[in-house]
C-alpha cells in the first residue's frame, strides 16, 4: 500500500522526507456570510462608504430642520443657479399650466353652465376678486403654486373672506407654515406647523407671519378644512412636501462651482500672454565665459519733422518687441482647457438635475440633439408627466376652490342652485407637439370617422368645444346674412371655394333640399296617422 504526504501541510527534505509538519488550520467561516443573500446589505465592505440612515420613520426622517434647510438651498439655487434651474422651475410651471386650467361645468342645465363660465372669467380671472392680496388671478396663481412646489416643496392656499364677506383666496408660502413660538398643548401632535390626528391626517395648519411695521410675530391656527394644501407626497407617512431638487441640490451647487472656475480660467487665459523660449544648444556671444548681452538686432529709424528719430515700428504704430538673444523666440501662451472630461461631467450633472425634476434634459436644456422618433418619444414622456402634475393641481387646489366658489356664488344669489351643480371637468392647456401637420391630419381623420369627439378635438388646442362650435355657427350665419344683404352668391363671395358654381346650380341645390324636406315631413305624417298594428 502506497502512502502519500500532503505537500501542502509539510516541509520536505532533499530526499523527500518530512522535516516538519505545518500546523495549518482551516479558516473559520464568518457567520455574516451565511445569511446575507443581498449584496446591498454588505455594510462592512471596504469598497464603499457606510450608508447612514438615522431612521426609517417618515415623520422623523423629514424633520423640521431638514425641510427648512432644503427650502433654503432650493431658493438659493433658484436665485443663483442660472438658466438650468430657472428652466426647471418656470419652464415646467408654464408647460403644466399654460395660461391656466379652466372649469367646464357639467350640469344638465346648459344655460346655467354658460353663465358659470362667464362668471368664472369675470371673477376668478380678475386679481381684484380672486386674490385677497390682489396680485394673482386664478390662471397666474396656478403657475405660482407649481413653482412653489418645485422650489420649496409645498404651499398653502387658504379660503378667506374679504371685507364684504365674499370668498377670496389667500396664499401662504412654505416658510410661513411652522411651529412658531407656541408649545404643544397636552394631547396634541404637531409636525412642522401641522397638527395631526390619530391617523396622521392634518387637523390644522399654523401660519406664522412677521409684522413688517412693529416687528412682532403673529401665529394663527387655520382649520385644515379651509386650507387647500399643495404638495407632492412621495411617502404615505409624509406631512410636508420636499423641494423637488432635494436629490440633486449638491450637484447643482457643484455644477455652479465648476462653471465659475471655468469662467475664471477663461478670463485669465483670454488675456494674451507671451513667453520667451531659449534653445539651450545655442551659445551666446558676449563677455567672459561666452555669455553676454548678445548681438543687438539692426533697426530702421525714421526722422520726424521735428528732427526726432524713432524706430520704424513706432512710426507705423506697431508693437515694439524687445531685443531677443540668439536662440530665443516669442511663444504665445495658449490653453486647451476645459478638458473633454470636464465637458462630459457637466453634461452628466445637467442630465441628473433634469431627470430629478421629472423631465428629459433634452426638453429642459438642449433639444437640438434630438430628431424624429426620439423627439416624439421625449415629448410623449413629458406630456405624461405634465398630465400627472395637472391632475395633482386639480385634486389639491382647483377642484376644491371651484366647488367652494360655486357655493359662495349660489349663497350670494348670483347663481341658481340647480341639480348636479357640482359636476364639472377641466379644460387643459394646449398639448405639446413638434409635428403640427402630422398630428392635425390624424385628428381630422379621426373626426371624419367619428373616432374622436368635438370635446377632445378642441381640448387638444386648449379650447372649450361648445364655445368653438357656437362661434363657428355664428360665423356661418353672419356670412350667409351678409351675402343675402348684398345679393352675393357663394361663388361670388368665395371664388376660391365656389369656383365653377353658378347661380342656377345653387338654386337647384336649394330646390332639391326643399323637396327632400317635404318628403321627410310627409313620411313622418303618414307614420303618425297610420293605425298601430295589433298582434
Amino acid at each position: 500500500m502506497m502512502s502519500t504526504n500532503d505537500k501542502r501541510r509539510v516541509i520536505l527534505g532533499p530526499q523527500g522526507d518530512v522535516i516538519r509538519r505545518l500546523e495549518a488550520k482551516d479558516p473559520a467561516l464568518e457567520a455574516v456570510g451565511m445569511y446575507r443573500s443581498f449584496q446591498g446589505t454588505d455594510v462592512g465592505s471596504r469598497d464603499r462608504g457606510y450608508v447612514y440612515v438615522p431612521t426609517l420613520q417618515t415623520l422623523k426622517e423629514v424633520d423640521e430642520w431638514s425641510h427648512v434647510e432644503l427650502m433654503r438651498r432650493g431658493r438659493y439655487i433658484y436665485n443663483s443657479g442660472g438658466g438650468l434651474v430657472h428652466r426647471g422651475v418656470n419652464g415646467v410651471a408654464r408647460m403644466v399650466c399654460g395660461t391656466g386650467l379652466f372649469p367646464y361645468p357639467g350640469s344638465p342645465n346648459k344655460a346655467w353652465n354658460a353663465k358659470v363660465r362667464r362668471l368664472w372669467m369675470a371673477r376668478c380671472e380678475n386679481k381684484n376678486t380672486f386674490d385677497l392680496s390682489r396680485k394673482f388671478t386664478c390662471g397666474s396663481a396656478q403657475q405660482g403654486i407649481v413653482r412653489a412646489k418645485i422650489k420649496d416643496g409645498d404651499m398653502a392656499p387658504v379660503l378667506a373672506r374679504d371685507e364684504s364677506g365674499r370668498l377670496r383666496c389667500m396664499f401662504y408660502e412654505a416658510h410661513q407654515i411652522g411651529q412658531g413660538g407656541k408649545r404643544e398643548a397636552p394631547g396634541e401632535r404637531w409636525h412642522h406647523g401641522v397638527r395631526l390626528g390619530r391617523h396622521n391626517e392634518p387637523l390644522a395648519y399654523r401660519v406664522v407671519s412677521v409684522d413688517d411695521i412693529g416687528g412682532g410675530q403673529t401665529e394663527v391656527e387655520v382649520p385644515a378644512g379651509n386650507v387647500l394644501f399643495c404638495a407632492t407626497y412621495e411617502r404615505f407617512g409624509q406631512v410636508r412636501g420636499l423641494s423637488r431638487f432635494y436629490p440633486v441640490i449638491n450637484k447643482v451647487l457643484d455644477r455652479g462651482e465648476i462653471l465659475h472656475a471655468l469662467t475664471k480660467g477663461i478670463k485669465m487665459r483670454e488675456q494674451i500672454g507671451f513667453a520667451i523660449e531659449q534653445q539651450l544648444a545655442v551659445q551666446m556671444i558676449g563677455g567672459p565665459g561666452g555669455w553676454g548681452a548678445g548681438i543687438p538686432q539692426p533697426t530702421s529709424q525714421v526722422a520726424l519733422p521735428t528732427g526726432e528719430k524713432i524706430t520704424l515700428e513706432k512710426f507705423f504704430g506697431a508693437g515694439e518687441a524687445r531685443e531677443l538673444k540668439p536662440g530665443q523666440t516669442f511663444k504665445l501662451v495658449e490653453s486647451d482647457h476645459p478638458n473633454e472630461n470636464v465637458r462630459e461631467h457637466l453634461e452628466t450633472l445637467t442630465r441628473d438635475v433634469a431627470w430629478a425634476l421629472g423631465y428629459s434634459p433634452e426638453l429642459l436644456w438642449n433639444i437640438t440633439q434630438l430628431g424624429g422618433a426620439n423627439t416624439r418619444f421625449i415629448m410623449a414622456d413629458a406630456q405624461s408627466q405634465i398630465e400627472s402634475e395637472q391632475q395633482e393641481l386639480v385634486e389639491q387646489f382647483l377642484g376644491p376652490w371651484y366647488l367652494a366658489w360655486l357655493r359662495d356664488m349660489i349663497e350670494a344669489g348670483e347663481l341658481e342652485d340647480v341639480e348636479s351643480w357640482e359636476l364639472h371637468s377641466w379644460v387643459l392647456p394646449k398639448r405639446l407637439t413638434v409635428d403640427f401637420g402630422r398630428d392635425g391630419k390624424l385628428h381630422i381623420e379621426q373626426a371624419k370617422r367619428g373616432h374622436i369627439t368635438l370635446k377632445a378635438l378642441h381640448g387638444f388646442q386648449g379650447d372649450q368645444w361648445e364655445q368653438e362650435v357656437d362661434q363657428y355657427l355664428d360665423e356661418r350665419l353672419y356670412i350667409k346674412e351678409g351675402m343675402a344683404a348684398r345679393g352675393l352668391t357663394w361663388a361670388e363671395a368665395f371664388p376660391e371655394i365656389g369656383a365653377g358654381t353658378t347661380a342656377a346650380q345653387e338654386q337647384l341645390d336649394d330646390d332639391e333640399a326643399a323637396r327632400q324636406a317635404e318628403e321627410t315631413q310627409a313620411a313622418l305624417q303618414r307614420a303618425v296617422n297610420k293605425p298601430p298594428i295589433r298582434i
